[in-house]
């Protein structure tokens, strides 16, 4: 029976059933997200940068209506020297009809004057 020993026995081992849940693990501690707060300087800043845009969108306007009323301003100038242009022409006009030759010639008979050669003298523009 010495020969039984090298058989293979069945050994009554205690082990222990794993349950199919998963171990539990230790909580690992992270601290909770906080929210990034608007700063003192954030607010500074943004405040400070509205300041300057509403700045410059005011100089902006007024310039733009500056500009428009000087534009508005020159066009009325414009139109009243056109106007005083054609006044003089027109003048200028009437001038060269009123000192035809014929006319005052026949003013000058009507006055009782008479053409005297020596007292003419040319004058030009």
């Amino acid at each position: 029976m010495v020969m039984n020993n090298n058989l293979a026995r069945e050994l009554e081992i205690d082990v222990p059933l794993r349950s199919p849940e998963a171990p539990k693990e230790s909580p690992v501690h992270m601290p909770a997200p906080r929210k990034a707060g608007i700063t003192r300087i954030e607010k500074l800043l943004v405040v400070s940068v509205s300041i300057v845009v509403f700045a410059l969108m005011t100089f902006y306007i007024s310039q733009e209506i500056m500009i428009s009323t000087l534009n508005r301003t020159l066009q009325d100038k414009t139109v009243t020297i056109a106007n005083e242009q054609n006044v003089n022409e027109n003048l200028s006009q009437e001038i060269q009809e009123l000192s035809r030759y014929d006319r005052v010639y026949e003013i000058a008979k009507k006055a009782g004057l008479t053409m005297n050669e020596a007292n003419i003298r040319n004058v030009s523009k």
